[in-house]
C-alpha cells in the first residue's frame, strides 16, 4: 500500500494532467464568454442566468451551465442567491478595460482554437497544422474572411499595448533621431515610444491596407522588397518570430540595406530559454508559431546566427518583460561606431 505522501503525488499528477486534458473547455467558456460580451452585461451588477440569457440574447438553460463552468474557473463568482458576478480575472474579458484581454480571447477561442485538430497529421509529416486544416496559409485566410482579420488585429492591438510600456521602460530611445517601426500594426508600439521620446522623428511601416488610418506619419509598402531608407534606428516587434529562417533573413537584409552606418536595429521578441520551465510563456508563443505559420521563437544565439546572415552584429540583449520572456534585441553594422548618432 503507498504511503500518503506517494498517494498525494499520484492524486496530484492524475488531477494535473486530468485539468490539462480539458483545457479545450475552459478556452471555449472564455471564448463564448468573449462572444457574448458576459463580462460587460455584469459589470454594473450581479446578474441571475436568466437576466443575462435576455440581455445577451442566449438560451437560459445553456448559459447557465456555462455560467457554472466560468465560475468552476474562478472567471465568475457563484453568489448564493444564484447570481453571478464577476471575479477579478473576468473583469479583464470586458471591453476596453486596461489590461482588457477579450481580444485575445477572441482571437484564441474563434481563429486560433480549430488549428489545433491539425497539429498531429503536422507531428506526423510535417507542415503548418493551420494550413493542414483550412487549405490556406494563415494570412491568406485572414485576407479571404475580414471579420476573423478583424479578431486577429484586435488581439494583435492589445497585446501590443501590453508589451509597449515594458519596451519603452527597458530601452531608452531618446539618443535616436529617426525611427522606422517595420511591420508596426497601427502604431501601438511607436506611439508609445514617442510619446516616451519626443523629439525623436518616427515613421510607421507596414501593408498599406493596415496603416490607412494608423494616425502617425506612415508608409505602405513590403518589407520583402523596400523600407523607408536612412533612419538611426529600425524597429521590428514581434514580427521575423512570423517567419521561417530564409524570409526571416531576408527581411533583415531588407532593413540591413536601408540603414545608415551606425545605424541600429531593433528587436522586440520573446527569447526561448534553455529550459522550457524557466520560461513557459515563451514556449507557449512558440507553440502558436507552430500551429499557425512557418515562423517560431528563437534563443539568443539564433537571433545572432539570423542577424549575421543579414550582414548585422547582435550587440545587446535586453530584458523586458520577464512574465513573456520579451527582449529588445540590438543589432548594428559590423565595424560601426559604438556611440550613438547624434552624440
Amino acid at each position: 500500500m503507498p504511503d500518503a505522501y506517494t498517494k498525494l503525488r499520484s492524486d496530484t499528477a492524475e488531477s494535473r494532467l486530468a485539468r490539462l486534458a480539458d483545457g479545450f473547455l475552459a478556452t471555449q467558456l472564455l471564448y463564448v464568454a468573449a462572444e457574448l460580451r458576459l463580462a460587460d452585461a455584469l459589470a454594473d451588477q450581479p446578474r441571475t442566468a436568466a437576466e443575462l440569457a435576455e440581455k445577451v440574447g442566449a438560451d437560459p438553460g445553456v448559459l447557465r451551465r456555462v455560467l457554472r463552468g466560468l465560475a468552476a474557473e474562478q472567471v465568475l463568482d457563484e453568489l448564493p442567491d444564484g447570481r453571478f458576478a464577476l471575479a477579478p480575472s473576468g473583469e479583464l474579458l470586458r471591453e476596453g478595460v486596461p489590461g482588457s484581454l477579450r481580444g485575445p480571447v477572441l482571437a484564441r477561442g474563434g481563429l486560433y482554437y480549430g488549428a489545433m485538430a491539425g497539429l498531429l497529421p503536422s507531428a506526423l509529416g510535417g507542415g503548418t497544422p493551420f494550413d493542414l486544416v483550412h487549405g490556406m496559409t494563415f494570412f491568406a485566410y485572414l485576407d479571404a474572411h475580414p471579420e476573423r482579420s478583424a479578431t486577429f488585429q484586435a488581439s494583435m492591438t492589445a497585446r501590443s499595448a501590453r508589451e509597449a510600456a515594458a519596451v519603452v521602460d527597458a530601452y531608452d530611445f531618446r539618443p535616436f533621431r529617426t525611427i522606422v517601426d517595420v511591420g508596426g500594426g497601427k502604431g501601438g508600439l511607436l506611439g508609445a515610444v514617442l510619446e516616451a521620446a519626443p523629439e525623436l522623428a518616427g515613421v510607421l511601416f507596414d501593408r498599406p491596407e493596415v496603416v490607412r488610418d494608423a494616425g502617425l506619419p506612415a508608409v505602405g509598402g513590403d518589407f520583402f522588397v523596400e523600407v523607408p531608407a536612412g533612419a538611426d534606428a529600425y524597429l521590428l516587434s514581434r514580427v521575423i518570430h512570423d517567419w521561417d529562417d530564409a524570409d526571416a533573413v531576408a527581411i533583415l537584409r531588407t532593413c540591413r540595406r536601408a540603414m545608415a552606418a551606425w545605424g541600429r536595429l531593433l528587436l522586440v521578441e520573446a527569447v526561448l530559454p534553455d529550459r522550457a520551465a524557466d520560461q513557459p510563456a515563451a514556449v507557449r508563443m512558440d507553440l502558436h508559431m507552430l500551429t499557425l505559420l512557418r515562423g517560431r521563437e528563437r534563443t539568443t544565439g539564433e537571433f545572432a546566427d539570423l542577424l549575421d546572415a543579414a550582414g548585422l552584429e547582435l550587440t545587446d540583449v535586453i530584458a523586458a518583460d520577464k512574465s513573456t520572456g520579451l527582449h529588445v534585441l540590438e543589432a548594428r553594422c559590423p565595424g560601426a561606431a559604438l556611440p550613438t548618432p547624434g552624440h
